[in-house]
């Protein structure tokens, strides 16, 4: 279905110093890490393509048949990561672009929180994937009034621990807004994320799936095709996948 993978800062020196780990980065990638001056921007930058070459070449190398059609079998001594661009269309959507080959048909989402980097690649043809890392803290209440429902509101006014509850669906409206290539330029309010369902059964007991219901004006965009939104809690973090299949 997919497969996520979570990158600290601290995982390599250079990382935290907003410096490209030696291999890690195409010659195009190379030129839009030299535009980028703020070094908070330059570390998220290159945080996510660590994360995501690091799942990429994993997938490979395990033999993942979907991954490794399009990339071969790459081991972590190869220089692959040269040819491979992570780079972002004109909605802001992350893709796989490869020398020669062009842009790859394989859908990934990449998040960034503080120091941790969230990417997440969907393993099944055609499908659309959507990723977000949100941390549990205290937030404006003013999130809430602007960019929740009504039934959203009132479960985070009765619930009893109001900071993970706006973190999870505040992080479902962002991955569900990713699936769809449209981001946070569309009504978050559109999206009204529910009570828990039942989960796929080929997923980890970690994940939980949430129901999910859409304005008519973006469920129109998605059929004939499902979206399934799953989230799991990671100590003072919130992970959301969405997947349009």
């Amino acid at each position: 279905m997919f497969r996520h993978l979570l990158a600290h800062a601290g995982e390599h020196p250079a990382l935290a110093k907003g410096q490209a780990p030696p291999g890690l980065l195409s010659p195009r990638e190379e030129a839009i890490l030299a535009g980028l001056m703020l070094w908070p921007r330059r570390r998220k930058w290159l945080l996510g393509r660590w994360a995501a070459k690091r799942l990429l070449g994993e997938l490979a190398a395990e033999g993942n048949s979907f991954v490794g059609g399009l990339l071969g079998t790459p081991s972590l001594d190869e220089g692959w990561r040269s040819e491979v661009s992570i780079l972002n269309d004109e909605s802001g959507v992350p893709y796989v672009d490869r020398q020669g080959q062009g842009r790859l048909r394989l859908s990934l989402s990449i998040s960034h929180r503080g120091d941790w980097g969230l990417v997440a690649v969907a393993l099944v043809s055609g499908a659309c994937i959507g990723a977000d890392i949100e941390t549990v803290q205290p937030r404006d209440h003013a999130l809430v009034r602007q960019f929740f429902s009504e039934s959203e509101a009132n479960r985070v006014s009765r619930g009893h621990d109001a900071d993970r509850t706006v973190a999870r669906i505040w992080s479902a409206k962002e991955a569900v807004l990713k699936a769809m290539g449209i981001g946070l330029r569309h009504d978050t309010r559109d999206i009204v994320v529910g009570d828990e369902v039942d989960i796929p059964a080929d997923l980890a007991e970690a994940w939980r799936a949430l129901e999910i219901r859409l304005a008519p004006v973006l469920a129109a965009r998605i059929q004939p095709r499902s979206l399934t939104l799953l989230c799991r809690d990671l100590d003072a973090h919130v992970v959301t996948v969405a997947l349009l299949t």
